[in-house]
């Protein structure tokens, strides 16, 4: 099993106001062994929600190594037990892990540094988005993680809106680049969680753009389609998929335009004659 941590911490470095940088890699989790005193007992019931956090996010906040002094090749855990145990238990190979030297190993300004400095990492969107999310998670409240993060408390209440509920699929096609945030809020503003895996798959079979697919749920009455119920919900989706492939496959225009063209096309009833409705022009 390989590890669910952002593959893109790799070449990523983090430097202390001194000017010293300090690198970034995935380390294995076999070669890190705690530093002398460092084991400690642990809150059971707050590992197992640690070890459902990495195992849906990844390990977001990268630990805190130094290389061992005994020419063994291993590293010595400064920072980040729970996190490493985690990944022992849940089987994952490598942890991002942030590499100090012997001299800084034991600056506890300088750890403080790294750890409350680490989100400012050049990362992806999605990579903050989620961090963010875990540190709510976590009890932080949202103006110091706005202070820390260097965004707006509302940008915060945003993305945690947006992602309150998100499903481990849905997690895994945001990190995955299957769909980007801008796509993402778009469906989750509009679908309940329920749907939302049937709506993402519609949606990124296509190349669709987060604001063509506000329109098309404004034009579809996405709302009132909604308020007619469970029932209908294979009906929803097959109609937006329908309505997304077409689109996908009309001339470059304006958004108007191209929705216009889609009512030309808008068939007018459903083929129920198999277990999954089929749209039917008439």
């Amino acid at each position: 099993m390989t590890s669910t941590g952002s593959k893109r911490t790799n070449a990523a470095t983090v430097t202390t106001r001194d000017g010293r940088s300090y690198s970034i890699r995935h380390v294995p989790v076999a070669k890190i062994r705690p530093e002398d005193g460092l084991g400690r007992k642990r809150d059971r019931d707050g590992h197992r929600e640690l070890q459902r956090s990495i195992e849906q996010f990844g390990v977001l906040t990268p630990i805190t190594v130094r290389p061992a002094p005994d020419k063994t090749g291993d590293y010595l855990l400064i920072k980040g037990q729970g996190r490493t145990l985690a990944c022992r238990i849940l089987g994952i190979e490598t942890i991002p892990a942030i590499v100090v030297d012997d001299a800084y190993a034991d600056n506890q300004k300088v750890q403080q540094f790294l750890v409350e400095n680490v989100a400012r990492l050049k990362m992806r969107p999605v990579d903050r988005a989620l961090l963010i999310n875990r540190a709510r998670q976590d009890g932080e409240e949202t103006a110091a993680i706005a202070t820390r993060f260097g965004v707006t408390a509302a940008t915060v209440r945003r993305l945690l809106a947006q992602l309150d509920g998100a499903s481990n699929s849905e997690v895994a096609a945001l990190r995955s680049g299957d769909v980007n945030l801008a796509m993402h809020a778009v469906i989750a503003r509009h679908v309940g969680l329920e749907e939302r895996p049937g709506v993402m798959s519609a949606v990124t079979a296509t190349s669709i753009k987060p604001k063509e697919l506000e329109a098309l749920f404004a034009a579809l009455g996405w709302r009132h389609l909604v308020e007619l119920g469970p029932g209908h919900r294979m009906q929803r989706l097959t109609l937006l998929g329908w309505a997304c492939g077409v689109l996908d496959e009309l001339a470059p225009s304006s958004t108007r335009e191209r929705l216009r063209q889609l009512a030309l096309k808008f068939p007018v009833e459903f083929e129920q004659h198999t277990a999954e409705p089929t749209l039917v022009a008439r």
